[in-house]
C-alpha cells in the first residue's frame, strides 16, 4: 500500500475516534492539511472544532506509535486506505456534499468504476423481489456493470449473488469495519465477492462494530458511487428508501421495480415511480436508459427449438415458469413420490430447462 505522507496523514487523522467526515473537513479547512492538525492538535481554536472528548482522543492519537500501528494493522489485513487525495478514489463519490475522508478497502477491484448501480431493497423480502434483484444484478454484471450494495439480507444478498453468477463485479459496502463480516451468516458470501474480483468497504477503521448509527451513513456511499439507485422492495418508511431519497439528494437516476399494489413492500418502489422513478422490468431497461447495451432483438435472432415435455413433465415446469419453488412445495403440487419427482428434476436440470437457484428453491426456463 504506497500512500503519500499527506495521505497518511488523512488516514491517521479521519481514524481518531469522533473525527466523522464533518468535524473532519472543518479542521482542513482551518488548517489547511492533516498534517498541521497533528502539529497544531493542543491549539486553542481547535476548540471551537471539537468537544473535550474529541480533543482528548486527538492528543493521545498525536503519537508516533499509534500512527505506524494503524498501517501495520492494514498491512496485516490486507486492507487498502483510499483517502480523497488518492488514485481510485470513486470521482462519483467526491461528488456528493459528505463524502467519507478515507475508504477502507478490502480486494483489488477497481472502485471508481464508469458503470455502477447501487441495488437496494427489503430485508425480509419476498421470494419474486429476491429473484428479481438476483435477475436484472446478473443481466447487468453480464455487461460490465459493477453491483453496489450493503450485504444485508434479503436484496442485497441476492444482488450481490446476481453480479456472481453474471460474473462481474460487486461491491459491499459495509457500516463496520470492511474485515467484520456482518451479518455473520454472509460469511460465504463475504469471501465470494473478495474471491471473484468484488471489493469490500467502509469509511470505518478496521475493527468497528456495527452500530444503528452506521447504516444510514454507509447507504450514502451506496448511491453517491454510481450512476442510478435501484429499489426493489420496501415499505414507505425503510432503509432502502433512505439509501433511494439520498440517490435523489446527489443527483442520481432513481429506478424502481413494480410490485402489486397490494404489498406494503412495493409500497415504496410503486410511489417512487408514480413521482418519476424509471420503472424496471429486466436489467435492460437500466442498460438501455445508459445507452450500455442493446437488448438482444428476438426477430432477429436465430429461432429457438420448440421443448417436448411429457404430461409428467409439463406438470413440473409449469408452475415453475411463474415462480421459484422448493422440493416440498413442488411435491404438494404435482402429488408425485419423492424418488419420482427426483428422478425428473434432475432429467430436466440435464436439459437446462430448470435450474437450481440459492436456497434450495427451483425454477424453469422455456
Amino acid at each position: 500500500m504506497d500512500l503519500s505522507a499527506m495521505e497518511q496523514y488523512w488516514v491517521w487523522l479521519s481514524s481518531v475516534e469522533g473525527i466523522g467526515p464533518k468535524r473532519f473537513y472543518q479542521l482542513i479547512a482551518t488548517y489547511g492539511d492533516a498534517r498541521s492538525v497533528w502539529d497544531n492538535a493542543d491549539d486553542a481554536q481547535i476548540k471551537e472544532i471539537l468537544g473535550p472528548g474529541t480533543r482528548k482522543k486527538l492528543r493521545e492519537a498525536r503519537d508516533e506509535r499509534y500512527f505506524f500501528s494503524i498501517f501495520n494493522r492494514l498491512e496485516k489485513l490486507g486492507m487498502r486506505a483510499v483517502t480523497r487525495e488518492s488514485e481510485g478514489y470513486p470521482a462519483l463519490l467526491q461528488e456528493i456534499y459528505d463524502p467519507p475522508p478515507v475508504l477502507y478497502a478490502l480486494g483489488e477491484g477497481n472502485l471508481d468504476s464508469e458503470r455502477a448501480i447501487a441495488i437496494v431493497g427489503s430485508r425480509r423480502c419476498t421470494r419474486d423481489g429476491q429473484r428479481a434483484a438476483r435477475e436484472i444484478a446478473e443481466t447487468l454484471a453480464r455487461e460490465d456493470v459493477t453491483i453496489v450494495s450493503g450485504m444485508a439480507y434479503g436484496v442485497d444478498a441476492a444482488a450481490h449473488e446476481g453480479a456472481l453468477i453474471g460474473m462481474g463485479r460487486t461491491v459491499a459496502v459495509l457500516g463496520c469495519g470492511a474485515d467484520v463480516i456482518y451479518p455473520k451468516e454472509h460469511e460465504e458470501l463475504y469471501h465470494r465477492i473478495l474471491d471473484n474480483g468484488g471489493s469490500v468497504i467502509s469509511e470505518y477503521v478496521p475493527g468497528t462494530l456495527p452500530k444503528p448509527g452506521n447504516f444510514p451513513a454507509r447507504n450514502r456511499i451506496i448511491s453517491g458511487m454510481c450512476q442510478g439507485a435501484m429499489i426493489v422492495e420496501g415499505a414507505e418508511k425503510s432503509g432502502a428508501m433512505i439509501t433511494m431519497n439520498l440517490a435523489a439528494e446527489q443527483n442520481r437516476d432513481c429506478f424502481a421495480v413494480p410490485g402489486s399494489i397490494y404489498s406494503s413492500l412495493s409500497a415504496a418502489p410503486n410511489r417512487m415511480i408514480v413521482e418519476g422513478a424509471i420503472p424496471v422490468l429486466s436489467g435492460w431497461d437500466v442498460l438501455e436508459h445508459y445507452r450500455w447495451a442493446a437488448r438482444p432483438d428476438a426477430r432477429v435472432s436465430a429461432p429457438k427449438a420448440k421443448v417436448q415435455l411429457d404430461p409428467e413433465d409439463d406438470q413440473i415446469v409449469k408452475p415453475l415458469l411463474e415462480q421459484e419453488l422448493s422440493f416440498d412445495e413442488l411435491a404438494n403440487l404435482v402429488d408425485f413420490p419423492v424418488a419420482k419427482l427426483n428422478s425428473h428434476l434432475t432429467m430436466l436440470e440435464l436439459r437446462g430447462i430448470i435450474v437450481k437457484v440459492p436456497g434450495g428453491m427451483y425454477r424453469a426456463y422455456l
